[in-house]
């Protein structure tokens, strides 16, 4: 290897093989200037083989068309409107399933109180005229009313001068047949009397639950008891809950979920999957692209790096040539 010095030109037969590394410096013994030496890179001939179609298929594959590994953007994006949505429908389902109910309840409470004081006031002469069969009478109209199980009057000394059901065959087989044996059994109006709460009772006869209500007849000692089918308040409690106008409402926010999810994720990924194959064809040495930035601000400041990036490495490349 011949090398010459920069400052008095003296040439010198230099052996490669004792460069050890990439570089090595002596000093010139004519003038004493530093000669810095560079290991020539020796030339590795390939022979050439034979390769299979397998072989060239993967050499020649572009970096371009390679796709990287981990989880894109549109899914994370998925899983946080999937989460938001999931929160909110949570959140509305608990102020609906909490609230719903006391105000369904309210108003049977409401209901059955004023049924039960128009009872009470139809029933305070014929009792005191001790016009007992118009006291059944009254009774057997207010056990057919809608929603009502039954309506029954107490007189002063605690015995059941009046007692209907609306509908035997709504309650069990056994009750049944004890009612229609023995009459209105006065056992089951004493879980709610008069003085011992707020005259409202939630109890099960028969195998129907049942909302009783009582309240005292004017100037006779007696009360009356007006019963509400609960299995009818729950169905109307499950109907207002799961109802063709909640599961639309849902259905709409889930679907404008979705087509904001595309949206979003159409305007986010796409200007990257853009500026992705622009960097891989500028690394292939396609240096006259123009990157042109779009999407969010966010992704249009990643463009003009990347067109600024494009425009030193072409500035650098045509320099060295």
């Amino acid at each position: 290897m011949l090398v010459t010095c920069e400052d008095c030109t003296k040439k010198f037969n230099i052996d490669e093989t004792r460069i050890h590394g990439k570089k090595a410096q002596f000093i010139c013994s004519s003038c004493g200037n530093v000669v810095i030496v560079t290991k020539p890179q020796e030339e590795v001939s390939t022979p050439e083989t034979e390769t299979t179609p397998e072989e060239e298929v993967t050499i020649k594959v572009p970096p371009a068309t390679l796709k990287g590994k981990g989880t894109p953007v549109r899914s994370y994006i998925f899983l946080a409107m999937l989460m938001s949505f999931l929160v909110i429908a949570a959140a509305f389902s608990y102020l609906y399933i909490k609230y719903i109910p006391g105000i369904i309840y309210d108003q049977v409470d409401l209901r059955t109180s004023a049924i039960t004081e128009s009872f009470s006031g139809v029933v305070t002469k014929p009792l005191l005229l001790r016009n007992y069969l118009q006291v059944n009478k009254d009774a057997q109209r207010t056990s057919k009313l809608p929603g009502a199980a039954y309506a029954a009057v107490i007189n002063k000394k605690g015995i059941v001068v009046a007692g209907f059901f609306s509908d035997l065959t709504r309650f069990n087989r056994e009750f049944e047949m004890q009612v229609k044996e023995k009459g209105f059994p006065a056992p089951i109006l004493s879980n709610n009397k008069l003085g011992t709460g707020n005259g409202h009772s939630r109890t099960s006869i028969g195998g129907q639950p049942i909302y009783d209500t009582v309240v005292a007849i004017p100037d006779s000692g007696g009360e009356v008891h007006v019963g509400i089918y609960l299995s009818e308040v729950d169905e109307a409690i499950h109907k207002a809950i799961i109802s063709p106008e909640t599961l639309s409402v849902a259905g709409a926010t889930l679907l404008i979920g979705i087509i904001i999810l595309i949206l979003l994720s159409r305007a986010i990924t796409r200007p990257m999957q853009e500026l992705t194959e622009v960097a891989n064809r500028i690394s292939l040495g396609e240096l006259d692209l123009t990157v042109s930035p779009n999407g969010p601000r966010e992704t249009r400041e990643l463009g003009v790096a990347f067109e600024r990036m494009r425009f030193s490495i072409k500035t650098a490349v045509d320099r060295m040539k």
